[in-house]
């Protein structure tokens, strides 16, 4: 009796595979079936079952297919702001950020900015990205209408925002989790702007939702030296201490930068299985300084890559940002062994992943995983010729090369076409903010 016909939805063949299993496989001429969300199916062409019913077919001879990248932290809608606060060093940065947020972060601005940052992270092969900033409900609505995967959540915080909101309440918390916990574009976290920006009922409160609901914990920790004397003025410890005592460390927290940690910190995020956002770009533009990567890989840190808000960065290239990772910590430490390019690769795809609680379901080309992948075409001057591939993708490539994305077995960019949001559109909206803006 004939086998009966498995529908598939899409059928991605032809490319070479990079697939950050466990055996680390490189598939050349390889193919990926997607059926829904998820993955179900990777091997070499010649293997594809003959009896599928596929409904698409995309062919990519020479191109090269890469788990989607994961953006572990940014503040997407500052898009908005793009190139108004250089130059500056962390603290006055965000005095004059605070002073436009505040008459600018409404959530129709929100919503376009955050929009703008999804066009820019979708065409660099981004496919999951963490967000803190205001109107953070606009930008979860903007998210699953775009189709892109997003990690957000009420965030607590002494400063004062649009139209002088200073926090998220705790009732507003919970009503927001009702609503989006189960959306399954949107991976729910509590978050907090910093040690410094709030206070222990604060962290209180962030700690019994985290508790209560089990979901990922965000804040900014160790950033600067500045942050570090203004939270020894308020607590008398380090930030990571008053985590620690606050109970905000363990497997479900994520701190970006953690610049200035001593090495008895490095061993308490290892030990609690901590992770941390690296986000090189916006460290060395505002002076903070450079995270001990190298160090906390040794360690057995689990460190992912961020990108930090487009006002402090100011892009979203998480090609970018590897090499930035990789390179620093060659010139830091005089080692140009550390952070090889396949570990660096790894903290793009697989880290990122396990630092926001997903590592068994994003970061790898693999059967059962969601379907989150980025194509990219290596046929250009710069990827020519290519003796190492995770050489390339963090030493040569960039967002440029993407050529072609899906976010949970949905085609959201073809032939560097957006197919899910309106460019055009929405650049001409920001355009228009952005003369409101320059008349503050």
């Amino acid at each position: 009796m004939a086998e009966p016909h498995i529908s598939i939805d899409i059928v991605i063949s032809g490319c070479t595979i990079i697939t950050m299993d466990a055996e680390r496989r490189i598939i050349e001429d390889g193919a990926v079936a997607i059926r829904g969300e998820r993955i179900l199916w990777v091997g070499n062409t010649s293997e594809l079952p003959t009896n599928w019913k596929v409904k698409q077919r995309i062919e990519l001879s020479g191109k090269v297919l890469i788990p989607g990248l994961v953006n572990s932290h940014g503040h997407w809608a500052m898009t908005l702001f793009r190139g108004y606060m250089d130059d500056a060093p962390l603290e006055t940065w965000l005095q004059k950020a605070w002073k436009v947020e505040a008459a600018f972060v409404s959530p129709e601005n929100v919503k376009v900015g955050s929009q703008l940052a999804m066009i820019e992270m979708i065409r660099g092969g981004t496919t999951c990205a963490a967000d803190m900033y205001w109107q953070y409900r606009t930008t979860t609505e903007a998210a699953i209408q775009a189709g892109f995967r997003m990690v957000n959540g009420p965030s607590f915080t002494e400063i004062a925002g649009y139209k002088g909101k200073k926090s998220t309440e705790y009732p507003e918390a919970l009503e927001y989790l009702d609503t989006y916990q189960s959306e399954p574009m949107v991976h729910c976290c509590i978050q907090m702007h910093s040690t410094y920006t709030t206070n222990e009922s604060m962290m209180e409160d962030a700690g019994r939702i985290l508790e209560d609901r089990g979901l990922l914990f965000i804040t900014h920790a160790s950033e600067s030296r500045s942050e570090m004397e203004l939270v020894h003025q308020k607590y008398g410890l380090t930030p990571i201490q008053v985590l620690e005592r606050a109970g905000l460390l363990g497997p479900r927290s994520l701190l970006a930068h953690c610049v200035y940690l001593s090495n008895e910190e490095i061993d308490k995020l290892a030990e609690t299985g901590t992770s941390v956002a690296h986000c090189p770009s916006s460290n060395l533009k505002l002076a903070s300084g450079i995270a001990r990567v190298a160090d906390m890989v040794k360690a057995g840190v689990i460190v992912s890559i961020g990108t930090d808000g487009p006002a402090s960065n100011n892009d979203l290239d998480m090609f970018h940002e590897a090499q930035l990772a990789a390179m620093v910590q060659k010139g830091i430490t005089g080692d140009p062994t550390v952070l090889p390019a396949e570990i660096v690769f790894a903290m793009m795809t697989l880290g990122g992943a396990r630092a926001i609680g997903m590592g068994d379901q994003l970061g790898a080309v693999e059967a059962g995983r969601l379907a989150d992948l980025a194509i990219m075409d290596f046929d250009a001057a710069h990827l020519t010729p290519c003796y190492d591939i995770y050489s390339h993708l963090v030493y040569a490539a960039g967002s440029a090369d993407v050529c072609d994305v899906v976010i949970n077995g949905r085609v959201v960019m073809r032939n560097r076409e957006m197919l899910t949001l309106d460019e055009k559109e929405i650049k001409q909206r920001v355009r228009k903010i952005a003369d409101e803006v320059r008349k503050l």
